[in-house]
């Protein structure tokens, strides 16, 4: 599913700058003055995740228009046959009338009534079918006109959903940042007495935190194309797991350990252009759940990857990298979490749930 190149968009790439500490010379910004850039990119982001949650109701209202046209055309259509049906058998098969002429009148006079008679139900038919075939092409342009209103206002909602990544993308990067600058600081916190100080850049960081969760939550919503009961299983099947996952950090996940089974190679991450589309196990793709797409290892299948000290587990739900010798492409959270952008050589260890 994932092929030919990723679609890490040069926006993103860029803000994904952040997520490294600043350049060698550059000074780094106190705890106080990044918590209150954080907060700031976080507002921007809690709002744009509004707007783009009530543009993707307008843009579900608009299918839920298409549909109901769509089931209004095809009725039309059905009556059109019917119709065309009946106006044939109603000219094949002998009226009363031809009947009673054929009996009264001489075999000229029944010849010309028979005559005139299909003629009239022949133009009756023509008329009848006419009028139900300009219904079925009025129906039909008003679809192609909805249709193109949809489908510009698709396009608009993918331009905002972009706006709304790359910020989404910059808060990350400040709220990593500031994470690390807050363990830093906390070790030294006793000497220095700051621990009001802390404590309130740590209620930042955790509001942070669960702000970016709920936006990334509310776009992947926006860019699904439809909520199909098999999605919205595969959602929730998937959840308690990835939650494990992402609770475990560097560890094991509960209730998980190594299977004995160790995969080497590169991996890779996908991002804006999937987000919201259907993964291999049906669930939409989320960049910030820790999931992952691999070629053979079953749907379900919960493996640790590793990279320089660094690890995390993740949930395979997808199918790929279909790009080189890559072995796995991750989401864009797990890449982050790993501290690269584009590829990088990984360890990874299946892993099996403890008995």
């Amino acid at each position: 599913m994932r092929r030919a190149v990723r679609t890490a968009s040069l926006a993103l790439c860029a803000a994904a700058l952040l997520v490294v500490p600043a350049p060698a010379g550059a000074a780094e910004p106190d705890l106080a003055e990044l918590t209150a850039r954080l907060d700031a990119a976080t507002a921007e982001t809690g709002r744009l995740a509004q707007e783009l949650e009530q543009a993707a109701a307008r843009d579900g209202g608009l299918r839920v228009q298409l549909d109901r046209l769509a089931e209004q055309v095809e009725d039309a259509r059905l009556r059109v046959r019917a119709r065309a049906r009946a106006a044939y058998l109603a000219t094949a098969v002998p009226a009363p009338l031809p009947r009673l002429v054929t009996a009264l009148a001489a075999p000229d006079l029944r010849a010309h009534a028979d005559a005139e008679l299909a003629r009239r139900g022949a133009r009756a038919a023509v008329r009848a079918e006419q009028s139900l075939a300009d219904a079925v092409g009025a129906q039909s342009e008003a679809a192609a006109e909805l249709q193109r209103r949809a489908d510009e206002h698709r396009a608009r909602l993918r331009s905002s959903a972009e706006q709304a990544l790359a910020a989404q993308e910059q808060a990350r990067g400040l709220l990593a940042r500031a994470e690390a600058r807050l363990v830093v600081e906390r070790a030294a916190a006793t000497a220095r007495r700051r621990a009001a100080e802390l404590a309130q850049a740590q209620a930042t960081v955790v509001r942070a935190r669960r702000t970016l969760d709920t936006a990334s939550a509310q776009l992947t919503v926006a860019l699904t194309p439809a909520q199909t009961a098999r999605s919205r299983r595969a959602a929730e099947r998937e959840a308690p797991v990835v939650a494990l996952a992402e609770a475990a950090g560097s560890g094991y996940p509960a209730g998980w350990g190594p299977s004995g089974t160790v995969l080497r190679g590169v991996a890779s991450w996908y991002g804006p252009g999937f987000v919201g589309k259907p993964t291999a196990s049906g669930s939409p793709y989320d960049p910030e759940r820790l999931t992952c797409a691999h070629k053979a290892l079953p749907l379900g299948t919960v493996v640790r990857v590793s990279r320089e000290g660094r690890a995390i587990s993740c949930l395979v739900n997808d199918r790929g990298p279909y790009v080189g010798d890559r072995i796995l492409d991750l989401s864009r959270a797990g890449s982050r979490a790993l501290g690269f952008d584009g590829v990088a050589p990984v360890v990874v260890e299946v892993l099996t749930p403890a008995a």
